[in-house]
């Protein structure tokens, strides 16, 4: 009995990580929903992801009292998640000096008070779901990198604004800001991007 509880631990740590960050990125010259009520955006809205994933009510976000104000939060996530720039990628690692791409991005938000879920998978259903027209700062970006795309979310990063996004690059096996515009392998992967900070700021006065 005491083998079979040990084998299963072992399969559930195993899964975890699995999910954790599948970046099956390029080499670097070549990479369910849940509306919530979170700062700005306390009303239910339509998304048209909701056909392919069922909600989850067991996702939630926890916002920080003390940091109320979205303008403020985005500037936090920005500035907290460049400090990490060149920090060694670890596949299934969450810091402090390895992440990979989820335990990057989990860290970031945990720091200004936001909640978010382990693994790449579970943070694409968190918050407002946001087509790449109408990414602003601050927002978390959703890519399928495998080699056979099947619109699985595999890899996520944090959009910084003009086509720029920060992110645990396994390709790179360090943390980078890429360009969409730069990098069309991410352009090309790219699912969609998650809100979690409140809409109720203009991107003239980011």
């Amino acid at each position: 009995m005491k083998i079979n509880i040990f084998g299963n631990l072992i399969l559930l740590t195993s899964v975890t990580l699995f999910t954790a960050c599948s970046n099956a990125s390029p080499k670097p010259e070549d990479k369910k929903l849940s509306t919530l009520a979170i700062i700005g955006i306390n009303d239910s809205v339509s998304l048209p992801m909701a056909r392919t994933y069922p909600v989850d009510s067991g996702v939630s976000t926890h916002m920080n009292a003390s940091m109320p104000n979205p303008l403020h939060l985005v500037r936090h996530i920005e500035k907290n998640a460049k400090t990490l720039l060149g920090i060694k990628y670890v596949w299934g690692a969450t810091g402090p000096y390895t992440y990979d791409c989820s335990g990057f991005t989990q860290k970031i938000y945990r720091d200004a008070g936001i909640n978010i879920p382990r693994v790449s998978r579970d943070q694409a259903r968190v918050g407002q779901f946001i087509a790449y027209d109408n990414l602003r700062r601050g927002d978390m970006v959703f890519f399928d990198t495998k080699k056979k795309r099947t619109g699985i979310v595999s890899h996520v990063g944090i959009y910084l604004g003009s086509g720029n996004f920060i992110h645990a690059s396994s390709a790179a096996k360090k943390i980078v800001i890429y360009n969409f515009n730069d990098q069309e392998f991410y352009k090309k992967r790219f699912l969609w991007g998650r809100r979690v900070v409140g809409d109720n700021y203009h991107m003239a006065s980011l």
